[in-house]
């Protein structure tokens, strides 16, 4: 059966992290990977790279709430703030990639003002027929609406309504 390892306590981890960061600081980690950055003058002190030489998880470090807000910050005391852009062709693409959200975002307006003209056009022209018809029905008036139009209707004698009543 496999030896069972024992769980290291909160302030054995926190020191390991300490530590790593000491190391990193002084130029000296023992990871080999970052040893090789040290030496070619490309290592960085970030979260990330103080966890691959504690041996530890990145999560433990890398976030507001993390499990240790000490060396969290002591990390980013020694972290450099990412600089600025100022080559003309980092310039350059920021602007174009801006330039073309402000076009994306012209090009949904106009189609959106396209699509409520037509809209307003629509209810006019059915507000339109509307009235028109409703025009029409006050000329109409009281008048029986199965009238022919242009013919007047006969005066019924009282036989010939007697009659129609019957057959109906």
């Amino acid at each position: 059966m496999p030896r069972r390892r024992e769980r290291p306590t909160s302030g054995q981890v926190e020191r390991e992290f300490m530590e790593a960061l000491q190391r990193l600081v002084d130029g000296q980690p023992a990871d080999p990977d970052l040893a090789k950055k040290a030496r070619s003058g490309t290592l960085k002190i970030n979260v990330s790279t103080v966890a691959e030489e504690a041996g530890r998880s990145r999560t433990l470090v890398s976030h507001d709430g993390c499990a240790y807000p000490r060396v969290r910050a002591a990390v980013l005391s020694y972290a450099k703030p990412p600089a600025k852009v100022t080559s003309k062709v980092e310039i350059n693409r920021r602007l174009r990639k801006e330039n073309a959200e402000l076009r994306r975002s012209i090009k949904l307006a106009r189609e959106t003002t396209v699509a409520v003209i037509r809209r307003m056009e629509r209810v006019k022209h059915e507000a339109d027929r509307e009235v028109l018809a409703a025009q029409r029905r006050a000329q109409r008036g009281n008048r029986d609406p199965n009238e022919i139009a242009g013919v007047r209707p006969k005066t019924a004698s009282p036989a010939t309504l007697s009659l129609v009543r019957a057959s109906g």
